[in-house]
């Protein structure tokens, strides 16, 4: 089951997430590159695990949204959403694995 958290009186997600790296058998995301979302910039890359973020998510404590960038800008990205409370995705389906697949790799 797919959902989205959403907290009241904020007009902007907390955190981006720039970059993933997977498994050592490719099938899941261990690490996000995070970056917090601030006024007019995005911070700093810190690595952190995949199943933190979904915490974060699934207690509502967080919310964060894809960047990419391109020509030195970076361009907002779709909300992550959870699946089955464990897969991040920015895909609202029934797909039962992470799916940030257009994001580069680290």
């Amino acid at each position: 089951m797919a959902f989205a958290i959403h907290i009241k009186g904020r007009d902007m997600t907390d955190f981006c997430i720039t970059a993933v790296r997977y498994n050592q058998d490719r099938d899941h995301i261990e690490y996000v590159h995070v970056r917090e979302e601030k006024s007019k910039t995005i911070g700093p890359p810190r690595t952190v695990a995949r199943a933190f973020v979904a915490d974060l998510i699934r207690l509502g404590k967080a919310t964060f949204q894809t960047r990419t960038k391109a020509d030195d800008t970076w361009k907002l990205g779709a909300e992550v959403h959870l699946i089955d409370d464990i897969y991040l995705t920015t895909n609202k389906n029934s797909t039962k694995r992470d799916n940030l697949e257009n994001l580069p790799e680290f």
